[in-house]
């Protein structure tokens, strides 16, 4: 027999009454468990990698870029819209004039004066609803019902005393309004033509001086203020109305 045959003859005889203890093998059994477990555990995450690395781009492909995203923003300027050069315009297209250009830019029209009330210019007085003047010179505020301008206002005189004659007809009587400005007036009594004695009031709080006449009408005359003087006639039913008519009288 050779030597090799009896060193395994030997140790045959040496371990043939060895036996693994049962903890041992409960060890090595959980030890394989969990080994198992861990190449199960490292599959399973890198199945689960690779599936996301596969599905992240196709997602990204199909999913709308949102307006104003980071990067994609256009760049806002701060120099106002007026102050920006002005594109130049493509071939064959002809560009609108700006507002420096277009004619008469940059000036305005100077607005036509109105007439002076009561002038010449003024034009005649139209009636207007209920037979009454509806285009009355600035400086007169109330005229009763019923009347008709008879002619446009007349104005004679001349810079040192100028008069302003308007008058109003109809079926309830006449009215009759004289404006003087003259730097010579100093009493309502300069304005008065008939003869008699006249009655004292006030219109406004200025004194004047009322008196009849002759044609069965009745006036008034005050000075509105130093240098314009103010006469006011009426006759017919209107003439009731009198007063209220000087009271609109504003010069």
């Amino acid at each position: 027999m050779d030597l090799e045959s009896e060193l395994r003859k030997a140790m045959a005889e040496q371990v043939a009454e060895a036996s693994a203890s049962p903890s041992l093998v409960a060890d090595v059994k959980r030890r394989h468990r969990r080994r198992k477990a861990r190449t199960h555990t490292a599959a399973a995450v890198a199945a689960a990698s690779v599936a996301a690395l596969i599905l992240v781009p196709t997602y990204q492909s199909f999913r709308a870029t949102p307006v104003g995203t980071v990067g994609t923003e256009r760049p806002t300027s701060n120099v106002p819209a007026s102050q920006r050069p002005e594109r130049p315009p493509a071939p064959g297209q002809s560009r609108p004039p700006s507002n420096k250009e277009r004619p008469g830019a940059g000036t305005s029209a100077k607005p036509k004066p109105p007439p002076s009330p009561g002038g010449p210019e003024a034009g005649p007085r139209r009636p207007g609803p209920g037979g009454v003047v509806d285009d009355l010179p600035r400086w007169i505020t109330y005229l009763p019902d019923g009347l008709a301008a008879a002619s446009p206002c007349a104005v004679a005189g001349g810079a040192e005393r100028r008069t302003t004659t308007c008058a109003w007809r109809g079926d309830a009587g006449w009215v009759e309004i004289v404006l003087v400005r003259s730097q010579g007036l100093s009493d309502p009594r300069d304005l008065m033509r008939p003869a008699g004695i006249p009655g004292r009031t006030t219109v406004r709080g200025m004194p004047a001086f009322t008196i009849d006449r002759p044609d069965s009408g009745r006036q008034i005359s005050w000075l509105a203020r130093p240098g314009v003087g103010v006469t006011v006639s009426a006759g017919g039913s209107v003439k009731g109305q009198l007063m209220r008519i000087a009271e609109g009288v504003r010069p």
